[in-house]
C-alpha cells in the first residue's frame, strides 16, 4: 500500500519533511502548496509532486495525510480544513501561536476519531533522549526531582544559519523575528523542551520567566531568557533555548531520587548508586527519518501517534504561560483548561 501524501508550506520544514517522507519506502509525495509558487514548483521538481495554487485544492486530491508546514500563526485554518477533507494530519509544532487557536485544531480533532494526527517534536525521536527516557522511566528511578534543559543557538536575520540537526545552512523566515506573530524562542524553540521534559517529568504546573532582546532590534522578540519550571509532581526544572549563543551545545538532564541521566551534547552519561558512571555516545542522529516513519506507520497499522494535538496544545498552554511570565514578570499557573475542554467535547 502506497501512502498518498500532500505538503502545505514548502519553505525550511516542508522541504525537509517532503525530501525525507520521499525517501522512504511505500511513500509518495503527490501534492505540493506553498504561498509562493516558485518554492512550491522547485520543490515539486524535486520529489515529484504535482504543484496546486491553494491548499483548498490540494485537499480535493486522493490523498492519504497531509504536512501542514505553513508559518506557526498560519496552522489553524489549514489544519482544521486537512481533518475536516478527511485526511490524516501530521502538524508542524508549535500546534499554534495561542491556547486559543490550538484549542480550535483539538476540537477539530476530537470530531474525527478516525483520523491520525500528530505533531511533529522530533526530539521524542532523537536516539539519546530515547535512551534517556528509558532510563528515568524505570521502575527503580523514582520520582523525578530536578530536569534542566539548555540547547543553544545563534540566530540573525542579516546571516545563514547553520543547523546541526539537519547538518546544513539556511536563512532564518523573516516571520521569526516578529513578536505579533511568532514570540520568539520562548515560545516555539522552547516548546521542544517543554514537551521533552513533560514526557520525562509529568505535567508543568508554573512557570517563572527571565529574558529580554539583546542583539536582535528594538521591538524584536525576546532572543535570550531562561524560564524556571515547576512539575505537578513536586520536581523542579528549567529550559533555555537562547538565540544570542554562538557555540551551539545542548545539555538535557533528569535526576531522579534514585539516579541521573544527561544528554551532554549527544553522549548519554547515567549514574545511579550501584556503580560507576556510565557513557554511550550517539553519533546516529535520524529523528526526522523515525519521526515521518513513525507517522506513516501509525496510519499503516491504525496506531495512535505518540505526540497527539492534545500533547501539542499541553505544551502551548506551557509556552503562552511562559510568555506571559517574561512580560508580566511573575510566576504564572499553566491553565489547561481549554486543552481539557476541547479534547472531550470537540467543539
Amino acid at each position: 500500500m502506497t501512502i498518498q501524501v500532500g505538503i502545505i508550506g514548502c519553505g525550511l520544514m516542508g522541504s525537509l519533511h517532503a525530501r525525507t517522507l520521499h525517501a522512504l519506502p511505500g511513500v509518495k509525495v503527490a501534492a505540493v502548496h506553498n504561498r509562493t509558487r516558485a518554492k512550491a514548483e522547485s520543490l515539486a521538481a524535486e520529489v515529484g509532486a504535482t504543484v496546486y495554487d491553494s491548499y483548498e485544492a490540494l485537499l480535493e486530491q486522493e490523498l492519504d495525510a497531509v504536512w501542514v508546514a505553513t508559518p506557526d500563526h498560519l496552522h489553524v485554518d489549514a489544519a482544521k480544513a486537512v481533518l475536516e477533507s478527511g485526511k490524516h494530519l501530521f502538524l508542524e509544532k508549535a500546534l499554534a501561536t495561542s491556547v486559543e487557536d490550538g484549542a480550535e485544531i483539538v476540537a477539530a480533532g476530537a470530531k474525527h476519531p478516525e483520523l491520525k494526527a500528530m505533531v511533529a517534536y522530533p526530539l521524542r525521536f532523537a536516539p539519546v533522549y530515547r535512551a534517556m527516557k528509558e532510563t528515568v522511566s524505570r521502575g527503580d528511578a523514582g520520582k523525578p526531582i530536578q530536569a534542566w534543559s539548555m540547547r543553544t543557538h545563534f540566530l540573525d536575520p542579516n546571516q545563514r544559519v547553520y543547523d546541526k540537526y539537519r547538518d546544513h545552512y539556511y536563512d532564518t523566515p523573516s516571520w521569526y523575528f516578529d513578536d505579533v506573530t511568532a514570540k520568539g524562542p520562548i515560545f516555539s524553540h522552547g516548546s521542544h523542551d517543554y514537551d521533552l521534559l513533560t514526557w520525562m517529568c509529568g505535567e508543568i504546573e508554573s512557570v517563572f520567566a527571565y529574558g529580554g532582546t539583546y542583539l536582535l532590534p528594538p521591538g524584536s522578540v525576546a532572543d535570550a531568557f531562561t524560564v524556571s519550571l515547576r512539575f505537578a509532581g513536586g520536581g523542579i526544572g528549567q529550559v533555555s533555548t537562547p538565540w544570542v549563543t554562538r557555540v551551539e551545545y545542548d545539555i538535557t538532564g533528569v535526576a531522579t531520587e534514585r539516579l541521573t541521566a544527561v544528554n551532554n551534547n549527544g553522549q548519554l552519561l547515567v549514574k545511579d548508586d550501584d556503580g560507576p558512571e556510565r557513557k554511550t555516545s550517539f553519533s546516529d542522529n535520524d529523528m526526522w527519518v523515525r519521526l515521518n516513519s513513525h507517522f506513516i506507520e501509525c496510519i499503516r497499522g491504525d496506531k495512535q501517534p505518540l505526540i497527539s494535538l492534545e500533547d501539542g496544545l499541553r505544551v502551548i498552554a506551557v509556552s503562552e504561560a511562559a510568555y506571559r511570565s517574561l512580560k508580566e514578570r511573575r510566576e504564572v499557573a499553566v491553565d489547561y483548561s481549554a486543552l481539557r475542554s476541547a479534547a472531550r467535547t470537540g467543539v
